[in-house]
């Protein structure tokens, strides 16, 4: 059920780096809509919607990068577009971004204030249109065996902008809340207009490549596995970034915010380990890799949630970040390699939404 291989050495880095800007870009919109959502709910009088958008928002996430990713394999399948949910993702996205900034300029007593939650609702779903479309390309970007090295360069520019959160709030303030959108909107459309702009004749050549090649009956035994990594991906993506300041908080009250600068500071850590090691990992075998991963993450997360004291706790964080790390560059790659043809682009939105179930629960039970 393994993708068709390509040349030994092709992989293709234009498309990998378009997909990192445009990840950059998605992150950075991420950053901005928890910075001003509260403040806009608050603003506009729709504080008693906020636990609301929290479960709407995990419901999202965890839901519609799989039902995208199904609409998406099945629109491949029965004329061959490729691009259509992707580009309909992305000018969705920044539509409503523009429509937000208009609310917004317009203030709580503008006309269009009561459109606000339900725009908010469309953006958590237009933003998730196009992720499992976008992150099903890479099997034609690289080489089966060399997926790890282009996961390792996509976790890096990912977690560093997530790690560099402080500052990434510092320049949205900067802009403002109307200003803050209206960039927003630029930055996914312009992003996505490139990713498709350099991505196209590849990926057209390379799926058509594909299609027409003998695919296996897709198992059910593979979609179980896809969830589970996802799963246990999504698991310490929650404690280093829900349960960790959470806990510095709870335990620690006399440091601060100290609890958020560890998850920024793993984040970081993680991403650059992931980088390093991502060609190590790419030659290692990688069911033998994924179980590392998850018994060390397992025994991170383990001393996190016993840990009476800052520096276990600490540790426990670091050890949680190295399994994190190490599943990033081997998760995604599993799953294409587990997925018919055929079916691409619906298991990578299944390993996606997976991983948002626990960060989905934390963030709830943390709120």
């Amino acid at each position: 059920m393994s993708t068709i291989s390509a040349k030994a050495d092709d992989i293709k880095w234009p498309e990998i780096f378009s997909l990192g800007a445009l990840n950059v870009s998605v992150v950075i919109s991420w950053i901005a809509y928890h910075e001003y959502q509260p403040i806009l709910l608050e603003n506009f009088s729709f504080n008693h919607l906020a636990d609301f958008l929290i479960v709407t928002k995990a419901i999202v996430l965890i839901l519609i990068p799989a039902l995208a990713g199904l609409l998406a394999d099945y629109l491949l399948g029965k004329n061959g577009k490729f691009f259509t949910l992707f580009t309909v993702g992305i000018g969705a996205t920044a539509m409503i971004f523009m429509i937000v900034a208009s609310i917004i300029g317009a203030g709580p007593a503008g006309a269009l204030k009561p459109f606000l939650p339900y725009m908010i609702i469309l953006w958590l779903v237009s933003m998730n249109l196009f992720i499992s479309p976008a992150y099903s390309m890479i099997e034609a970007f690289a080489p089966a065996q060399k997926l790890p090295i282009v996961m390792g360069f996509l976790f890096l520019v990912t977690e560093l902008v997530y790690a560099l959160e402080p500052l990434v709030v510092g320049l949205v303030q900067f802009f403002g809340d109307t200003l803050t959108f209206i960039v927003g909107g630029i930055l996914i459309s312009v992003s996505g207009y490139f990713f498709h702009k350099i991505s196209s004749d590849e990926v057209i050549s390379r799926k058509k490549e594909m299609l027409t090649a003998t695919a296996k009956p897709q198992s059910l035994e593979s979609y179980i596995a896809i969830l589970v990594i996802g799963l246990a991906l999504g698991m310490g993506k929650a404690f280093l970034v829900e349960y960790i300041p959470a806990n510095f908080e709870a335990n620690f009250p006399d440091l601060g915010n100290t609890g958020s600068y560890v998850s920024f500071a793993l984040l970081g850590m993680s991403a650059i380990l992931a980088f390093a090691i991502s060609k190590k990992v790419a030659v290692w075998e990688t069911q033998k890799v994924l179980v590392a991963s998850l018994v060390i993450m397992g025994i991170g997360a383990l001393i996190l949630l016993f840990s009476s004291s800052v520096s276990v706790s600490i540790a426990g964080g670091i050890i949680t970040a190295i399994g994190f790390s190490v599943l990033n560059i081997s998760g995604l790659p599993f799953a294409i390699n587990q997925l018919s043809v055929k079916h691409i682009t619906y298991g990578v939105g299944i390993y996606i939404g997976a991983s948002e179930v626990c960060t989905g629960f934390f963030e709830y039970y943390f709120r």
